[in-house]
């Protein structure tokens, strides 16, 4: 009995060292895997902070372009403005294409 006893706790310290070195080599597992995620993370903060100037420089170039669409329909809607108001010109225009009208009919 003392041989089958013993060969059963040399089997279960067998199994136990198994066990422990699938355990130990799984933990090495997930130890590197946070190291990788780590430096994975601090090249992502490397690389947020690289853009920021960059986004910055959008973020002005857009309110520079805001301002200069705003001026710009501002100019629009004034020259427009003025040239709706101004009968006199269209006056113009309309008797030009009238003799436009008349030359081509008379001598065509």
């Amino acid at each position: 009995m003392d041989e089958t006893s013993s060969s059963q706790l040399m089997l279960t310290q067998q199994n136990q060292s198994s066990y422990l070195d699938s355990r130990s080599d799984a933990i090495n597992s997930i130890e590197s895997t946070i190291s990788e995620l780590g430096s994975i993370f601090q090249q992502l903060a490397q690389m947020v902070s690289e853009q920021r100037d960059v986004v910055q420089r959008i973020d002005a170039n857009i309110e520079t372009v805001d301002i200069n669409i705003s001026a710009a329909q501002n100019e629009l809607l004034r020259y427009y403005s003025n040239i709706s108001s101004n009968r006199w010109l269209m006056a113009k225009v309309f008797m030009v294409i009238l003799v436009f009208v008349f030359l081509l009919v008379t001598f065509v």
